[in-house]
């Protein structure tokens, strides 16, 4: 995996290093806690960081929350839950390649 980044860039969990076993049960820990990947390059993990991320999204895009809710369900679509985590989450963390690469997708 080409990463950008060095030892003293990971925020979370050991470094270069970790063995695979380490590696399988941090990326499973992180995934139950509702982290995502958000850049392959410098394996950045983040997650939805506050309750009201819908109306924070909505002041920013300039329209109405309920933009964002499916008109089939009441669920909020999935690519805004992923636009606010890659753009606006300020919960992340940088981790081992090894680790981001356990990660599933979304």
């Amino acid at each position: 995996m080409n990463v950008k980044i060095t030892e003293q860039d990971i925020t979370y969990g050991p470094g270069f290093g970790v063995d695979e076993l380490t590696a399988w049960m941090i990326a499973g820990d992180l995934t139950l806690k509702g982290y995502k990947k958000v850049s392959n390059a410098f394996c950045i993990v983040a997650r939805i960081d506050r309750d009201d991320w819908v109306e924070v999204l909505a002041k920013e895009q300039c329209c109405s929350s309920d933009y964002f809710y499916n008109k089939h369900t009441s669920d909020i679509d999935d690519r805004y839950r992923d636009h606010y985590i890659r753009v606006y989450s300020k919960d992340k963390l940088v981790i081992a390649p090894r680790i981001y690469k356990k990660m599933s997708r979304f």
